[in-house]
């Protein structure tokens, strides 16, 4: 064999692969640049404002990825749930799917053992002041009593009612939201109203980074779901998502327990709702 030859017409090979390696690349990442450029958001915010769907804040202009993570649903053990909120002194009552704990005023309902349901009938007012900063605080102070550990929650969202405030906290991982995975507590002169907690925690994460279409192009698909016609995007931001519908080996959603998360695009309106884009290039 004439190993100079074959040397030589391997590094040709080698060559001629990295330019066309280099031209798809470069291809796509012209392709993907185009929907962040000035004229692409334009057209996207006048196209979006035929639905009536305006945007306040700004669009990303960001080249998405994230990195899977592992994660799994907090364990809502009513035994456990009992001796953090009550001290041990409520009334359990187990069915198949869902427990219930009783004490006094107070009702908390587990369903799955992922979804905690606490609410406080009684009439005893003991905050006769109330604004978002207390609201706030005594939100937090309420977890913290029930042993709850808030340093990953951040206050996402707030809506002011007659006499009292919704708080929406959703888990941060780094610098970005998980969802779905979210504590809704209502605050009025009673102190925590109601609360309404499903919570996801990180068992690791993975290294390689999954990509998905830019924020300008992913909003257009807003333009099928008719309950954000005629509102105001409040926020858009790159966030974790995890969603049960989308595990593998899981017959039934509703039996998932751990699973893997996958980058998406979290749209909050100003009315507090939300819409999670999972889009990805095509």
């Amino acid at each position: 064999m004439d190993w100079s030859k074959a040397k030589t017409i391997l590094i040709v090979a080698f060559v001629i692969t990295n330019i066309l390696l280099g031209y798809v690349l470069l291809s796509g990442e012209r392709q993907t640049e185009t929907t962040i450029k000035d004229s692409f958001v334009e057209d996207v915010i006048k196209i979006l404002g035929r639905k009536e769907i305006s945007i306040k804040g700004k669009i990303p202009r960001e080249i998405p990825s994230l990195n899977i993570l592992s994660v799994e649903f907090e364990n809502q053990d009513p035994y456990e749930v009992n001796r953090s909120f009550f001290h041990g002194n409520g009334e359990i009552k187990v069915k198949p799917s869902t427990a219930e704990i009783s004490y006094g005023d107070e009702n908390i309902t587990i369903v799955n053992k992922k979804t905690l349901i606490y609410e406080n009938n009684g009439d005893k007012v003991n905050f006769t002041h109330l604004d978002e900063k207390n609201a706030k605080d005594i939100a937090l102070e309420f977890l913290m009593e029930k042993d709850y550990d808030t340093s990953d929650m951040k206050l996402s969202h707030t809506v002011k009612e007659e006499n009292s405030y919704v708080l929406e906290f959703t888990k941060e991982y780094g610098d970005r939201y998980l969802e779905k995975s979210t504590t809704l507590i209502t605050v009025d002169g009673r102190g925590v109203k109601s609360l309404e907690r499903i919570w996801l925690e990180v068992i690791e994460e993975g290294e390689k980074p999954i990509y998905i279409n830019t924020a300008p192009k992913a909003i257009l698909s807003l333009l099928t779901a008719e309950e954000a016609y005629g509102k105001v995007i409040d926020e858009i931001s790159l966030c974790y998502y995890f969603d049960p519908l989308d595990q593998e080996f899981v017959e039934n959603p509703k039996d998932a327990k751990r699973g893997k998360t996958i980058p998406a695009w979290r749209v909050l309106f100003d009315d507090g709702t939300k819409i999670i884009i999972d889009s990805y290039n095509n």
